[in-house]
């Protein structure tokens, strides 16, 4: 009896061992090492401007990765651009369908550095299409006279919305860009500075 016993006990040994331990026939999880996101550059928005962008960096995948933001569709860059001041998620998948996101806020940046200057940036571009011969300028037929910083940040609100409606200078005269306006735009939604 003891022999039989041992036999049946060799027996089930062998059978769980030949059957790789009870469990080795389980496939591995392909995302097991999760992918790690992280911004590896971030250009907030100018104030009122959808020029924001970001870039992601990715670790720890299968390979293949393709990423979105928000309800976007997925591309295989993983750069945005084009961004307005916002909360944004970023998601990326890989080639096994393994995922990951990341939560990212671009904000209207507010430095002097991408503010422009009256002096440099606004004033020229009042002299050369504003206070011009029979405009802005003394006896001239528009409502105000733009000599000076003062004359230009008493009429700023109404200066930035005749340029943006395109309707100052008047047709005829010299248009302004669309840096030009957008670089009046920006002065004006930064306070109008006297830099």
């Amino acid at each position: 009896m003891k022999t039989r016993l041992t036999y049946f006990l060799l027996i089930i040994v062998l059978i769980i061992s030949a059957c790789g331990g009870g469990g080795g026939d389980e496939t591995p999880d392909p995302c097991a090492t999760p992918i790690v996101l992280t911004v590896s550059s971030q250009q907030n928005a100018t104030s009122g401007q959808s020029d924001g962008s970001v870039s992601i960096s990715a670790s720890g995948s299968n390979g293949g990765l393709e990423y979105k933001i928000s309800s976007g569709a997925f591309q295989s860059s993983s750069s945005f651009t084009g961004l307005a001041a916002g909360n944004y998620t970023v998601s990326v998948k890989d080639n096994q369908g393994c995922t990951a996101s990341l939560s990212i806020t671009i904000t209207e940046s507010t430095s002097s550095a991408t503010t422009p200057s009256f002096a440099s940036d606004v004033f020229p571009i009042m002299q050369s299409s504003c206070a011009t011969s029979g405009c802005h300028v003394s006896g001239g037929t528009a409502p105000f006279v733009i000599a000076n910083y003062s004359d230009v940040k008493a009429k700023d609100l109404s200066i930035k919305s005749r340029v943006s409606a395109r309707t100052m200078p008047p047709s005829g005269a010299n248009a302004l860009s669309t840096d030009q306006v957008n670089t009046i735009v920006a002065w004006v939604d930064a306070g109008s500075p006297n830099n």
